[in-house]
């Protein structure tokens, strides 16, 4: 996702997308024992939901906020990846978009809970381009 050097605004951005494209999980599509229902018309409805409220989306739409460092994160909340991390993941502080992709199967050993997530800054040329979140909040 492009970043404009607002972290909030971005992930507002990743959570709008995700819920236009359906890119989340829908209790109700018929395959989990409930009755089929189409997919809600607004990020507020689907939310209303009790049962999307305990099980929640499987996706960025279940990530409400953002915070500066994984000390300050709580559940539904995504910290910034920090140096140590950022340098063991990527070997460096600044990873491109290559970097990321080249990493995309140990992002998932920083991730130590169900309901947390992370978000790290891609390079281009030295300057952040580009914001990605990643995390777990379903099975």
């Amino acid at each position: 996702m492009p970043y404009n050097g607002d972290v909030a605004a971005a992930l507002a951005t990743a959570r709008e997308m995700t819920f236009r494209e359906g890119d989340f999980h829908w209790v109700h599509d018929g395959r989990w024992g409930l009755p089929e229902r189409p997919r809600p018309n607004s990020v507020a409805e689907l939310w209303a939901d009790p049962i999307v409220q305990e099980t929640g989306t499987h996706s960025v739409l279940d990530i409400w906020d953002v915070c500066g460092s994984a000390e300050d994160s709580e559940i539904a909340v995504a910290a910034l990846l920090t140096h140590q991390t950022s340098q063991r993941l990527f070997g460096t502080d600044r990873p491109t978009r290559d970097d990321y992709q080249r990493a995309l199967v140990a992002l998932w050993d920083v991730v130590e809970d169900r309901g947390f997530g992370y978000y790290v800054l891609l390079y281009r040329d030295n300057v952040p381009d580009e914001i990605s979140f990643f995390g777990v909040t379903g099975d």
